[in-house]
């Protein structure tokens, strides 16, 4: 298992370096213009799909026949996968976190409550956005599963506007948001850990 995590995080490295310059580009314009959510949610989708990245360079070099001869079981290739997906969403989250709260400070302008809000927000859409296309890649493979990738970047573009809105209402709706947003985080956990386990269901399943 610690194998695989460190052939994958080596792999994020080297392959997916534009994905971490973009988002640390679209990090740094989410400061500039912090009324456009879609900045902040943007970085939080480009390390989401680090994993199937990961997965098309599996799929490519073949390494997918080359794992069947090794001491490792499909729990363990799709955990590292999941794993990795983590290690990059809550980097970017402390990223993103960091530098609103830096900026609102500098500005005068923090508020425990609106960046509790904003961080609630930034957890589920980063969550759901990137566990919600994994089960279906590891059933059909990184081709056919280009699909649940465009309703995943539907999401976050859906989400960040809604999520737009919602920052801007009435003090009173805020307070009713904050009490409402927790909840609505254990559901994004949850989702996380169901596309988790249906991906190492699928990938058991999934013939090569």
């Amino acid at each position: 298992m610690k194998g695989l995590i460190i052939k994958d995080l080596y792999m994020t490295v080297k392959y997916c370096k534009t994905n971490i310059i973009i988002s640390l580009l679209f990090l740094l314009l989410s400061l500039v213009n912090r009324e456009s959510l879609f900045l902040s949610f943007y970085p939080a989708l480009l390390c989401g799909i680090i994993p199937t990245n990961l997965l098309a360079y599996d799929e490519r070099s073949k390494w997918v026949h080359y794992s069947k001869s090794l001491p490792c079981t499909p729990a363990q290739i799709v955990s590292g996968k999941f794993i990795i997906g983590l290690i990059a969403q809550v980097a970017i989250l402390i990223l993103v976190g960091c530098g609103h709260a830096a900026v609102m400070i500098a500005g005068g302008a923090f508020e425990i409550t609106l960046f509790a809000i904003f961080m609630m927000l930034m957890l589920t859409m980063s969550l759901i956005s990137s566990s919600i296309s994994l089960p279906f890649i590891f059933k059909y493979g990184v081709e056919k599963g280009r699909l649940a990738y465009y309703v995943m970047v539907g999401i976050v573009c859906g989400g960040s506007v809604a999520s737009s809105h919602l920052m801007t209402e009435s003090t009173e709706k805020e307070i009713n948001l904050f009490g409402i947003l927790p909840i609505v985080c254990l559901i994004g956990i949850g989702i996380y850990v169901l596309c988790w386990y249906l991906s190492i269901v699928f990938y058991k399943k999934r013939e090569f």
